[in-house]
């Protein structure tokens, strides 16, 4: 039986580090591939199929590729599709014919790790999965580095808050659904330190092979694939302008994962205690959203109302006009969901529109 290797992980955490080198080790791993670009010049080694697919499940379910809501998960598997399930086993038909071990790596395949490993089943493959583990502070610098743009304080402090929401609930979603099966964690600090070991193990717990003798040192283009330099951002909570209790609630889940790592990806009371962190997690997301309420419900009658006045063009508007704020992010060229004007956005959006409007409008009371 033929073998794939599911790569996830949240964003910016050695995914495509990974990916290149098994790559490079002689595993499959199908392209077209992302191009490489300043956040990542090795290359991302990232199918374009795989992007295009999560995106397109992500949008019908009405969540962020890296979304924080605990529910996300939910709302992801009742978006799967009957087509889409047939053209993810196509995908995997064609792309693993001829070759004994395949790869494929994207972050957002956290919402669709077991739809992934219910294809793999019906084309005869056999799955395992590759975590790949880096602080949480240092994820967020990064991303924040890279995608956040041009931001003034508290917008940058806003991203770098929902950005550690986002990682604690993708991180905890990513052990449960791939808890039971074949899988290993590995730091990405590790990898960039002295790749050999790293991938010794990895042979060992997941059965894998590399045309190369790795542990006897011979020589692989994965010498000089992986620079340590990848490591451009050193960053801690002190860097970081994230609330209590999040980085707390982050440490926890990082330390469980950690466990994980050490004991070749299965220890009860590690994946015990990440329930209990998700339980915890879902309580405070949830009295973000109760405190949050007003803010919310404000600018939501905003937004109906300016929608209810577009439904009526040629008569004049008493209503009153979105903020400044709103109208600022409604004019960002190819923002995210968040960030788009509400006539662009579909009624399962609407929420998300009002929630981005709403904190910005919070910001600048400070």
């Amino acid at each position: 039986m033929s073998t794939l290797v599911l790569i996830t992980g949240t964003g910016r955490s050695g995914t495509s580090t990974m990916s290149g080198t098994f790559h490079h080790l002689g595993l499959h791993v199908p392209g077209p591939y992302l191009g490489a670009n300043e956040s990542n010049p090795k290359g991302f080694f990232e199918s374009r199929w795989a992007v295009r697919f999560h995106k397109e499940l992500a949008s019908r379910a009405g969540i962020n590729d890296f979304d924080s809501r605990p529910e996300a998960i939910d709302l992801a598997r009742r978006a799967v599709t009957d087509d889409a399930r047939s053209r993810l086993r196509e995908f995997l038909e064609q792309r693993s014919e001829g070759h004994d071990q395949i790869v494929v790596k994207d972050p957002r395949s956290v919402w669709a790790q077991r739809l992934w490993r219910e294809a793999a089943a019906e084309t005869g493959l056999d799955i395992r999965y590759v975590s790949m583990l880096r602080h949480p502070a240092e994820v967020v610098g990064s991303r924040s580095t890279y995608y956040a743009g041009r931001k003034d304080e508290a917008a940058r402090r806003s991203y770098e808050t929902f950005s550690v929401a986002r990682w604690i609930n993708g991180s905890i979603v990513s052990e449960r659904e791939t808890r039971g099966e074949k899988r290993a964690f590995v730091a990405y600090e590790d990898l960039l330190a002295d790749w050999r070991p790293v991938l010794v193990r990895l042979a060992v717990d997941l059965d894998l092979t590399y045309d190369v003798d790795v542990a006897g040192g011979e020589a692989s283009p994965v010498d000089d694939f992986i620079d340590p330099g990848l490591r451009r951002h050193r960053v801690t909570w002190d860097d970081l302008g994230v609330p209590e209790p999040l980085p707390t609630l982050a440490e926890e889940v990082w330390g469980d994962l950690c466990t994980l790592q050490g004991a070749h990806g299965e220890d009860a009371a590690a994946s015990a205690d990440l329930d209990a962190q998700a339980e915890t997690y879902r309580r405070l997301f949830t009295a973000a959203v109760d405190i949050a309420h007003d803010a919310v419900e404000s600018e939501r009658q905003l937004i109906l109302a300016k929608a209810e006045d577009r439904s009526r063009p040629g008569e004049p508007s008493a209503r009153v006009a979105p903020s400044p704020t709103s109208a600022r992010a409604a004019g960002v060229a190819g923002a995210r969901i968040d960030d788009r004007s509400v006539g662009e956005v579909g009624g399962r959006d609407l929420l998300k529109v009002v929630a981005s409007r709403a904190k910005r409008k919070l910001r600048r009371g400070h």
